[in-house]
């Protein structure tokens, strides 16, 4: 139950009503789950009006998932297994994370996670695009756990390689130390090209051509990351 709730609350913030008729159940239910969920710095609640309103601490879930990471990482060094410090940890990065960048850190972890260890971010949030979600989910690629996120809050991490797929972010991309290296791959932008569209599907059809020019790419990693460095 509280996963659904970390789901339902990953895109937006949601009121108390909205919650219970998502999830179909008791208001005194309700407030059990969300005080486990706000004693350990998952969710935040301020109240407005007559009811309260519940958004995802994503600093404390970035952090999280850092800490798995590290987790997951020794557990495999212990019993000898694959090692997660030889995936090349990849950073894609768009101006929003909203579109492209959310698509390639999808497709790279249905396709390349034996290899590479996947993740997105922006120079700015702008959110989760619905299309996005859409287009992925007929291609069998479930993105609708993700969420835009800012640079900033995969600081605990060291990045092999940094794909920008947009010229606005190759622009703006900040200077990584160490060994990160920057790669430009750059892709249309759906949301822009889709303004002109008459059509609902019209619109869906530029999403499509993009996602599957980012499945392209994605299929030759993680060989093209070297030939283009």
């Amino acid at each position: 139950m509280r996963l659904q709730i970390i789901n339902m609350l990953s895109c937006k913030e949601l009121c108390a009503c909205d919650l219970l008729e998502g999830l179909s159940i008791s208001q005194s239910t309700l407030s059990h789950h969300m005080k486990v969920l706000q004693d350990c710095g998952l969710v935040s609640a301020r109240k407005a009006g007559t009811w309260m309103h519940y958004s995802i601490n994503r600093e404390t879930i970035s952090k999280l998932q850092v800490l798995i990471d590290e987790i997951t990482q020794k557990n495999a060094e212990n019993k000898g297994g694959y090692q997660m410090t030889n995936k090349l940890k990849v950073l894609f990065l768009c101006t929003g994370n909203s579109c492209r960048s959310q698509m390639a850190e999808g497709w790279a972890k249905a396709l390349k996670s034996d290899v590479i260890e996947a993740y997105s971010a922006g120079i700015e949030k702008h959110g989760l695009n619905p299309n996005a979600v859409k287009v992925m989910k007929e291609a069998g690629v479930d993105i609708s756990g993700h969420y835009s996120k800012l640079l900033s809050e995969l600081s605990g991490i060291t990045f092999d390689y940094v794909v920008t797929v947009c010229g606005h972010a190759n622009e703006n991309c900040p200077i990584f130390p160490g060994k990160t290296r920057k790669v430009h791959v750059g892709f249309d932008d759906p949301p822009k090209l889709a303004q002109e569209s008459k059509t609902d599907e019209e619109a869906l059809n530029h999403y499509r051509r993009v996602r599957d020019e980012i499945k392209d790419f994605i299929n030759t990693l993680p060989d093209a990351l070297s030939l283009k460095n």
